[in-house]
């Protein structure tokens, strides 16, 4: 039986020889020309790769171990026309450009690390009672920082000790437990920490010379005495904390205009966002809200050349660290970076926005940290109509309506927000 099946097949198999030869001719054809199209695709992706359009094009910044992480948190755009290969090297020299600038203003403004070769925040933490001579782009930033300190307005220039210690609570892996609300301890460190941090007398940083850049950085023994008290005494003191990412753009973004970089912006992730000179290329800055839980568009404003946006929000999403919040009764608290250098939660503002044209990223920063610390709706508005800039407010009372100075800021009608013109 297995035999007859056998010689069935083959019986059966050359039957259909002809057929099968009649079959061969086409596939081989069909074979073929799949074949060349393939290649010819191919072809075409290998030529095309790497080609640049004209537009926009993301700047990447790439992975140094000299500066850890100084690419994390920050990002860049620029706009660039021309033939594909002008393109591919302007894009390869602004990239080494970029990556060289941010470098460089992460060292300077590093409170904490020292760098070979370099006089920055760390090295003047260090080295107090002495005078100093800094780089220029220190100089002016630290002025301008000293200058807003001495507003006091809810920032100050040497409040990193107290920074220190409130992202180290923020960071902990259950940070409720050790929040000021529920944990005495931290309490008491953190009015401790903000009482001196107040009293202004305690530090002194002298700009002794305009032109030749000189200062000295002086601390009073008192306060030194209570971070050796608080076992953080090698906390920085001098740091600009809530204004670092907004003097970082401002630093990075002079480099690339003074060699002819002006069609771009730049972002961080903590809120700023700064458009070089001449950039004209559409797009929105976009101020967000709390939509199901989670951060969405709430409304969004024209990017104009030159301009700056800061916004602060009290909340961030379900997977982001830094941002929790604490039951007390039937109260819900939001806690955020934006804590006022005076250690005091106002549970005011869902989240703030202001923008503004020849304004400082510093500046607009500070007024948003002030609108953070007003204890009232009636005073963020009058604080917000009183800025030089448009400003944005979503109050926690009433989250789907965004508060408005400036018509130009268009609410997200998508996700259900309206705006208020402010009056």
């Amino acid at each position: 039986m297995i035999m007859k099946r056998k010689i069935d097949l083959t019986e059966e198999i050359e039957a259909n020889k002809p057929l099968e030869k009649k079959k061969i001719l086409p596939r081989l054809i069909a074979f073929l020309i799949f074949f060349a199209l393939a290649v010819t695709f191919i072809t075409l992706g290998i030529t095309n790769m790497g080609r640049r359009e004209e537009g926009l094009q993301t700047i990447s910044a790439p992975l140094d171990e000299s500066v850890p992480y100084y690419e994390l948190g920050v990002s860049f755009q620029h706009y660039f026309s021309g033939s594909s290969g002008d393109i591919k090297l302007a894009v390869r020299e602004l990239e080494e450009l970029y990556a060289s600038s941010l470098k460089d203003a992460c060292r300077l403004l590093d409170p904490v690390n020292s760098y070979d070769g370099w006089v920055n925040l760390a090295y003047l933490n260090r080295h107090r009672g002495e005078e100093i001579t800094v780089s220029r782009e220190l100089y002016d930033t630290l002025a301008e920082a000293l200058a807003l300190t001495e507003e006091r307005g809810g920032y100050s220039l040497f409040a990193g000790a107290l920074y220190a210690e409130w992202e180290a609570l923020r960071f902990a892996l259950e940070p409720g437990d050790f929040d000021p609300l529920n944990d005495p301890g931290e309490r008491q460190r953190l009015e401790k920490l903000t009482e001196a941090t107040g009293e202004l007398s305690n530090f002194s940083l002298e700009l002794l010379d305009d032109e030749a850049c000189r200062l000295r950085f002086t601390v009073d023994r008192s306060y030194e005495a209570l971070l050796e008290e608080l076992e953080i005494a090698d906390a920085p003191i001098l740091d600009l904390n809530l204004l670092r990412d907004a003097c970082k753009l401002q630093l990075v973004a002079a480099r690339l205009e003074a060699r002819g970089y002006d069609r771009g912006f730049l972002s961080a992730d903590s809120g700023v966002t700064l458009a070089l000179s001449a950039y004209k290329d559409g797009g929105e800055f976009c101020f967000y809200g709390l939509w199901k839980g989670e951060a969405a568009p709430a409304a969004e404003l024209a990017i104009r050349p030159g301009a700056c946006a800061v916004q602060m929000r009290a909340f961030g999403n379900p997977e982001e660290p830094g941002w929790y919040t604490v039951e007390q009764g039937s109260e819900t608290f939001l806690r955020h970076p934006w804590l006022p250098a005076d250690g005091a939660y106002r549970e005011l503002l869902l989240s703030a926005f202001v923008s503004g044209e020849g304004v400082s990223p510093a500046r607009l920063c500070y007024d948003c940290l002030r609108l953070y610390g007003c204890r009232t709706a009636e005073e963020a508005e009058t604080l917000a109509k009183s800025l030089p800039g448009p400003a944005a407010l979503l109050l926690r009372q009433d989250p789907d309506t965004v508060l408005v100075t400036d018509a130009a800021i268009r609410a997200d009608t998508e996700h259900n927000y309206t705006a208020e013109l402010l009056k």
